[in-house]
């Protein structure tokens, strides 16, 4: 099983990356089309798309990976155990919030099915393929938090846990000059 989210987290980053590459390659083909007087149809509103896509692709592999912002502070001076009992408050909150934002974008993305909405512009695209994109990525976001939620309360340590803040750590071997150096 762990191999599997592993892989699906993974799965979703390469997704976002892919995502930002079609930007560039749309950005590329716009500019060398004006060269050449061709215009490339709906490329600011796919560009667009595909931003919304990476965003949301990539939230549960950014978690996982600990790269969201997180405010340490108070947790970096917490016992062990109440920073544990912290950050499972910290998890049920976000299961429960991004697994009510993928019902909700579930909600939207049926409702564009129902009712054959399409973007605005030159190409009729269906509004149903981005928020598609941002259903899985919240979807697979709720996920990771229950995955984490039922880690931590077992016992490990987060995933995403990188308490290594220099600034804020106390080590000796570091002077008061170094400590701001060393996080750069």
């Amino acid at each position: 099983m762990r191999a599997a989210l592993d892989f699906l987290y993974k799965l979703c980053g390469v997704l976002a990356a892919i995502s930002l590459a079609g930007i560039a390659v749309l950005i590329l083909a716009q500019i060398v089309g004006r060269f050449f007087g061709v215009l490339v149809p709906s490329a600011n509103e796919i560009a667009g798309f595909l931003m919304a896509a990476s965003s949301f692709l990539a939230l549960a592999y950014a978690f996982k990976a600990g790269s969201h912002i997180r405010v340490n502070l108070v947790l970096l001076r917490l016992a062990p155990s109440s920073r544990r009992w912290a950050d499972i408050v910290c998890l049920v909150a976000g299961t429960i919030l991004s697994s009510y934002f993928a019902w909700y974008t579930w909600v939207l993305v049926a409702d564009s099915i129902r009712f054959k909405e399409v973007a605005d512009g030159l190409v009729p695209i269906p509004l149903a393929w981005p928020q598609g994109a941002m259903l899985v990525g919240l979807t697979v976001l709720a996920i990771a938090f229950l995955d984490e939620l039922i880690s931590v309360i077992r016992g490990n340590t987060p995933s995403y846990d990188n308490s290594e803040d220099v600034v804020l750590e106390n080590r000796p071997e570091l002077g008061p000059s170094d400590r701001i150096e060393a996080n750069d």
